[in-house]
């Protein structure tokens, strides 16, 4: 190949569909074919396997039917060999005696059913008794009419048996005519016979059987097509007794030497007779068989006719049929996968044409996009500030909501001090001028109870002052420092109250504690008591109507088995409806928006409880019933 040459051929490999036929299509069509082959064999095994166990299984039943009738037919000439009537009759020939036998293979005919003639003949082949059933009726032969049959085959082959054997004939057609001459009726019939002795061992004839043989052909026939009509049943030279058709059976009794097997399929044949018993698929299709021995099988003698073969057939046209079926089936399916890998290829390259126009066109606007993310992730930046400049302010609202509180209040003890003071600075002022002009008894009693009455109220103003001092001083370090440590929760819940002293008194409503004296915790007491204050708080302005005097409760009680500290801040006001009670703890949310409410206590609230505490905080509340807000933390 040439420069030129191979150049052409990698510029025509670098368009996208030759690309993608080479590369996706190629293999993908020979893992198909592969696929294709495994997937006939597959499915042809699985079409033929159903078929070939039905031939099997249609054999074995063939074989158990055989074995049924013929045992049956066995049973029975081994049953009126031994019976006394005959021994009376080969010891004692008499009329009566005969009569006797006759009546007794009279009954036994009528009572089976299944025998064309049962007969007794002597050791020179003499009928002795004979009993006939034609044309449904069963008739005992006058003696003028029995014949002499020493000349039959099956008289002189019956005569060589020894004690306790049995011979069984060859098929053979017991012709009825009508009175035109013409052939009415061919009954197959099988001749069973077994010699009969004397007390002292002398052979003294047969006892003969001629079984109606169409009993036994129909069954076969209903196993056969119980199983698909596939069953037949041939003697030992491939004669039919039961064929594929009708018309192929007993063609060695009507002179037709072509209706065998072995002319037929002499191929086929040969291979039936190597083994008594398997299968195999040739070019007439599939064979099952079973080579079976209808006589004695423990007898010392035997003859070509104690053989017959049992065998199913499956045509080769139906395996024939059977493969091309599978065929175009997987025929289908190679098109369809093949025409859907070709059309993947194609899209495969349109899609990839695509992408390359899209990455070009990516190319371009990216960075537009960069400089769009950037004004972005500022804007989100700012948005993050603003949020935590919130989240700060919010939390430094309820302390500045103590600072003013705390200063309200000691404006009280503080004023009440200073009026003291200036009250005893003039009754001092007052007690000296007197002393100069001369001091009388009832001044200095006046002086001293002034002064006694001033100090007190100063001294109960400063108990006042330290008290809230110390309270406030507390709660801001606490809240200041986040420190863990051990406190007394009473204690803490009382600070928070006194500090929301002056809310209260603006306010119609009131608080009530239930809380144990003297319950020590191992936890944050800043963060707990900004809990406390803001669920208080949040009570205080959302729970209750205007003009409505609510109750707020605060109450407290130990969780011994889960070693847990319920606080509960209950009111009893207008309640939250499903929908609010949903979004209480989210960020933003308030029922009071243009009213002053951020929508940040409850929320914060909620970080301080999960975040530090490590708690639980719930709600539960229905409209007219009240809000229970419940903390839920480790006793520690």
């Amino acid at each position: 190949m040439s420069h030129s040459q191979a150049a052409s051929w990698r510029k025509w490999l670098a368009k996208p569909l030759p690309r993608n036929l080479l590369v996706l299509f190629l293999p993908w069509s020979v893992l198909i074919i592969v696929l294709s082959v495994l997937l006939y064999d597959r499915m042809l095994s699985d079409r033929l396997e159903p078929l070939l166990d039905a031939q099997t299984d249609s054999l074995n039943e063939g074989v158990a039917v055989l074995e049924r009738h013929l045992s049956s037919l066995r049973g029975d000439l081994q049953f009126l060999s031994q019976q006394p009537l005959l021994k009376r009759a080969i010891k004692r020939a008499s009329p009566d005696s005969y009569a006797a036998l006759s009546e007794l293979l009279l009954e036994f005919s009528e009572s089976r059913g299944i025998y064309q003639r049962i007969r007794w003949l002597d050791e020179t082949g003499m009928e002795r008794v004979r009993v006939d059933a034609a044309s449904g009726e069963t008739r005992a032969v006058e003696a003028a009419d029995l014949q002499n049959d020493s000349a039959a085959y099956y008289f002189v082959e019956t005569m060589h048996l020894y004690r306790g054997e049995a011979y069984l004939s060859r098929f053979d057609l017991d012709r009825q005519y009508r009175p035109d001459g013409s052939i009415r009726e061919l009954i197959p019939i099988l001749r069973a016979s077994v010699p009969v002795f004397s007390e002292r061992g002398e052979r003294r004839g047969i006892l003969i059987l001629d079984y109606r043989a169409e009993r036994l052909l129909g069954r076969l026939q209903e196993t056969s097509v119980a199983y698909g009509g596939s069953l037949q049943l041939l003697d030992h030279e491939g004669y039919w007794m039961l064929g594929e058709s009708p018309e192929h059976a007993w063609g060695f009794m009507l002179g037709k030497p072509e209706l065998t097997l072995a002319s037929q399929q002499p191929m086929s044949w040969r291979r039936l007779l190597e083994d008594q018993r398997g299968s195999f698929i040739d070019v007439a299709g599939f064979w099952a068989y079973s080579h079976f021995r209808p006589g004695d099988k423990g007898a010392a003698t035997s003859n070509e006719a104690d053989h017959w073969l049992l065998l199913s057939h499956l045509p080769a046209d139906h395996l024939r049929a059977l493969r091309w079926e599978v065929l175009w089936r997987v025929l289908l399916f190679f098109g369809v996968l093949q025409g859907l890998g070709l059309l993947i290829s194609v899209r495969r390259a349109v899609d990839e044409a695509e992408r390359l126009r899209a990455e070009h066109e990516l190319y371009v606007s990216s960075q537009a996009l960069a400089f769009s993310n950037e004004q972005l992730q500022g804007t989100v930046d700012q948005l993050q500030r603003t949020r935590r400049a919130l989240l700060q302010a919010e939390k430094l609202s309820s302390l500045g909501t103590m600072v003013a509180g705390v200063a309200h209040e000691l404006n009280t003890p503080i004023g009440a001090a200073s009026v003291a003071a200036s009250t005893l600075e003039k009754s001092s002022q007052a007690f000296q001028a007197e002393m100069r002009d001369g001091l009388k008894r009832a001044t200095l009693e006046r002086f001293v109870q002034r002064t006694d009455d001033g100090l007190s109220i100063i001294s109960t103003s400063l108990e006042r002052m330290a008290q809230l001092t110390r309270a406030f001083k507390q709660l801001a370090t606490d809240r200041a420092s986040t420190e863990r440590r051990r406190f007394d929760l009473r204690e803490l819940v009382d600070e928070v109250i006194l500090l929301l002293q002056p809310k209260l008194r603006q306010s119609p409503h009131r608080i009530e504690l239930d809380l144990p004296q003297s319950v020590m915790l191992d936890s944050y007491p800043g963060p707990l008591g900004q809990i406390v204050q803001n669920l208080v708080d949040n009570a205080l302005i959302h729970a209750f109507d205007p003009g409505v005097k609510g109750v707020v409760t605060v109450s407290g009680k130990a969780d011994e088995a889960n070693g847990q500290y319920l606080i509960e801040v209950r009111d009893d006001g207008r309640g939250m409806s499903e929908d609010v009670l949903s979004k209480i703890f989210d960020p933003f949310f308030t029922t009071r928006r243009g009213q002053g409410g951020t929508g940040l206590g409850l929320h914060i609230t909620h970080q301080l409880a999960v975040d530090i505490l490590g708690a639980q905080l719930d709600v539960r509340s229905s409209p007219g019933e009240g809000s229970c807000f419940s903390i839920r933390l480790d006793i520690g």
